[in-house]
């Protein structure tokens, strides 16, 4: 009887499960905001941070916001913003303009997040168009 128990405890560990699938429509990518000369940049600091240029659209929201990527010198790493909502993060890509003629977030720029084969595709009709 033991090793029947153990044969479907293995066998359902061992079943391949479908790969999940992240949600990208409410994701908001960041780049060029700068990282905080401090050794590690908390969490609820990068939120103040995303918040304030934010603020700079009008806008107050409730978000989550990490970055991706390694942290090397020179380079400034990519945040991925989450929001409770697609409506609003079409809202800020609108706004996205607006953005760039302020003086303290002229060099930051909005994108929506895309899988990396999202991202090929777009990448290949660039190529062709250009």
């Amino acid at each position: 009887m033991a090793p029947r128990m153990l044969q479907t405890a293995v066998s359902k560990v061992a079943t391949p499960h479908p790969p999940v699938e992240c949600d990208r429509s409410k994701n908001l990518m960041v780049f060029g905001l700068p990282e905080s000369e401090a050794e590690g940049e908390s969490a609820g600091e990068l939120k103040d941070n995303v918040v304030e240029f934010l603020a700079d659209l009008d806008e107050k929201l409730s978000l989550s916001a990490k970055r991706i990527g390694l942290k090397a010198v020179g380079r400034v790493r990519p945040i991925v913003v989450t929001l409770e909502t697609r409506t609003m993060l079409l809202g800020l890509l609108k706004k996205d303009k607006k953005l760039r003629e302020t003086e303290k977030f002229s060099s930051v720029y909005l994108y929506s997040d895309l899988s990396p084969e999202e991202r090929t595709k777009r990448r290949s009709l660039y190529r062709t168009v250009s």
